[in-house]
């Protein structure tokens, strides 16, 4: 007992350091983790906007093939109630030429029309 009263600054230093030690493995694996949740995150929003990007290619695709058929539809048309319909499911088409979703839900509002065929 009386070598830890005369030691105690060194037994007080040696806890300290004890505990520091602890603390700074407890932070350490924090940062690691936070690195890891980072990484997904970034995995995500990639997967997110390529997802994306492949939606917007699609919905081009399918904008430029229904505008197709439906100019044909407008050439081939021969009263003016059909030249009227034909023009204005190409202004419809154009209105959400970059969504299909927006596009399909317009058409089924307007003409009843669940897709081109």
């Amino acid at each position: 007992m009386d070598w830890l009263k005369d030691k105690w600054e060194w037994v007080a230093a040696g806890l300290v350091a004890i505990l520091a030690f602890f603390l700074g493995r407890r932070g350490k694996q924090a940062a690691k983790d936070e690195v890891e949740l980072k990484e997904k995150e970034i995995e995500v929003i990639e997967h997110a906007s390529e997802s994306e990007a492949k939606r917007k290619s699609e919905a081009l695709e399918k904008y430029l093939k229904e505008t197709a058929k439906l100019r044909e539809q407008y050439k081939s048309a021969e009263t003016s109630l059909e030249k009227d319909t034909a023009q204005r499911k190409l202004e419809l088409l154009e209105l959400a030429k970059e969504d299909p979703d927006a596009m399909d839900k317009i058409l089924m509002e307007e003409y009843n029309i669940a897709r081109f065929k």
